[in-house]
């Protein structure tokens, strides 16, 4: 027990120090080696966890996911599923500007892996995808049965139209260069999906 606990806290260390890594030189030019000299280990340790630097890429990236799926997790216990959708959006918004670095690293190496890593990049992608999204479409399921959105509309379309707002605020605020305040959006967002652009 105590050898895998340790297993994961290097494993984790080597997680950190290669964010750190990846967010100073760029996904192409670092070197597991300087992953190695960040995290204070031989380069050997490093691929004793990770055969080469996409693996640990592909690895920051689950853990990343994890945690803001985690992190928006806990707001699905509020009661009132108009407040959950705030809730969500600005837990959200808000892990992106905790780590604005991380996510304009990922939008950059776009062109970095070759075909085949895309693919399993692609899936991975599309597998949280699917998570954040099943959760969107019970908020908006629950709210369509109180009456508190249009029932007009398939849910499933709904949820695609409040995603499409979402994505659009966070990349106009990655063009903005990623200025404070993207977590302040979130209520505007929602307002604007309840309501749309009508004047009052």
């Amino acid at each position: 027990m105590v050898r895998t606990e340790t297993r994961a806290a290097y494993r984790e260390a080597i997680l950190d120090a290669a964010t750190r890594v990846f967010g100073r030189l760029g996904f192409q030019d670092a070197k597991m080696a300087d992953i190695a000299a960040e995290a204070g280990v031989a380069a050997g340790t490093v691929y004793n966890y990770f055969k080469n630097k996409e693996e640990v890429f592909r690895s920051i990236l689950q853990r990343t996911h994890e945690l803001v799926y985690q992190r928006i997790l806990v707001h699905q216990q509020l009661e009132d599923p108009i407040e959950r959708m705030r809730a969500s959006t600005r837990e959200a918004f808000a892990f992106l500007e905790e780590h604005g670095a991380l996510f304009l690293l990922y939008v950059s190496i776009g062109g970095g892996f070759d075909w085949a890593q895309k693919r399993i990049e692609q899936a991975l992608i599309d597998e949280n995808h699917a998570r954040y999204f099943a959760l969107s479409q019970a908020t908006m399921r629950d709210a369509a049965a109180r009456g508190l959105v249009r029932s007009d509309i398939p849910i499933e379309r709904l949820s695609v139209f409040l995603s499409g707002l979402t994505d659009a605020v966070i990349f106009s605020w990655v063009r903005a260069g990623c200025e404070p305040g993207l977590r302040n959006q979130a209520d505007p967002l929602i307002d604007f999906f309840l309501n749309g652009a009508r004047a009052p």
